[in-house]
């Protein structure tokens, strides 16, 4: 009786134990061969820092979904104001065609008509480019118009300002 007990015990190592003990062993052996070369990708932060900027990038293009034109027409008349700056107020100012895939995803094209010296349009220029919330110059057309026949001088220049931004 003792020898069966030791033939069993002796079958049932041979076929589970010696199996399972084995593929234990060889697992931490290739645990520890993996372990050197587990090292971070060499383009993941290169990746890292490229998603970050489009994120800033991005970041800039958004503007409020609710009331959007009149707080972007507050804000921009108000830095207008600021530097001075004459702004058209024209509701019939043709806007910028706007294509179907834009309109799916949010994104917004407003054209503004300024008018004053070349200094004062550049500072608000340059205070638009810096402010937050009301979406990037898309394009900016500088000119000076004259009537026909009026050979008055004026040193103001016409700008046509395209402003594009995102609704989040």
């Amino acid at each position: 009786m003792i020898f069966l007990m030791i033939v069993v015990v002796y079958l049932a190592y041979v076929f589970s134990f010696e199996k399972a003990i084995s593929a234990v062993a060889l697992n931490r052996q290739l645990k520890a061969a993996q372990q050197p070369s587990q090292e971070p990708d060499a383009a993941f932060p290169q990746l890292e820092r490229k998603h970050a900027f489009y994120q800033s990038v991005l970041k800039g293009y958004n503007v409020r979904r609710e009331d959007r034109e009149n707080r972007l027409w507050q804000s921009v008349s108000a830095m207008a104001i600021a530097k001075n700056v004459e702004i058209n107020f024209s509701p019939n100012i043709i806007t910028a065609e706007k294509d179907t895939s834009e309109i799916a995803r949010g994104i917004v094209p407003q054209k503004f008509i300024f008018k004053g010296s070349y200094f004062n349009i550049v500072k608000l220029l340059d205070t638009l480019a810096k402010s937050p919330g009301i979406g990037k110059i898309a394009s900016a057309k500088l000119m000076k118009k004259t009537a026909s026949g009026n050979e008055e001088k004026t040193d103001k220049l016409n700008l046509e300002l395209q402003l594009v931004g995102k609704e989040n």
